[in-house]
């Protein structure tokens, strides 16, 4: 099964290419080596992102669970994924992506209380996702940023990520079974959350105009096969 690649620069932190975007006139330089249809495309999907909505995964050690997850926060609109992964590796099955991996920023994190000062300190509120509360999800307040917390199918959410939480909510269910798999979750709370906030025309969903332009910027870079090699071409010309 073909997995994400560390050293891969498609799968790369829209951070990364801060130092590509701030060098002036190559952002414009490479995008004439992608369609005017994909430029497009970029721009009205980044029309759509937001930060508003996050999700933390705790020891999500399934690739294929993780992929669904990533793909899903893409068609959602979200950009940024969060991971703790203190035991298990955060692995990433390329094909249940279907391209998602290249668009979506995942911010890695070596236990649950780093994640969650980190969150905590950029104004959101963590949600834990529980079989075991009264809340609905449906009755989740919107108005602050919401990351919603999950753990993996056979442990669930640790003491530690159950503590740390200013809400705990659950999925209505009527059948016999006791929780959804751990992707199916994920796409249900988005589902919900990400209707319920679109709908809200007193929050401000968009990127900042910094996140615009860098994440923009990196998704240029990432869209071209041979980046390093065109970039080196930039600067060949300019030197001369």
């Amino acid at each position: 099964m073909p997995y994400a690649k560390d050293d891969d620069f498609r799968f790369f932190h829209s951070d990364y290419f801060k130092k590509f975007i701030e060098e002036p006139g190559l952002i414009e330089y490479l995008k004439d080596f992608i369609s005017e249809q994909k430029r497009e495309g970029i721009e009205e999907v980044l029309s759509q992102r937001t930060n508003h909505l996050t999700v933390l995964l705790e020891e999500i050690y399934k690739p294929q669970n993780v992929g669904a997850i990533i793909r899903t926060c893409d068609c959602f609109g979200l950009q940024n994924l969060h991971i703790v992964e203190a035991i298990y590796k955060f692995l990433v099955s390329i094909r249940t992506t279907q391209g998602s991996a290249k668009w979506v920023d995942v911010n890695k994190y070596k236990s649950t209380i780093e994640a969650a000062k980190t969150l905590k300190g950029k104004g959101y509120k963590l949600v834990a996702t529980t079989p075991h509360t009264d809340m609905s999800i449906d009755d989740l307040p919107t108005d602050a940023p919401i990351a919603l917390m999950f753990g993996n199918e056979k442990e669930g959410l640790s003491d530690e990520a159950m503590e740390l939480a200013d809400y705990k909510v659950k999925i209505p269910m009527y059948g016999f079974a006791e929780s959804f798999n751990i992707s199916v979750s994920v796409a249900l709370c988005l589902n919900q959350l990400s209707a319920k906030i679109r709908k809200d025309e007193s929050l401000d969903l968009k990127l900042s105009d910094e996140e615009y332009k860098n994440i923009g910027g990196a998704w240029v870079c990432k869209s071209i096969d041979r980046f390093e090699t065109v970039t080196k071409s930039f600067r060949n010309k300019k030197s001369k």
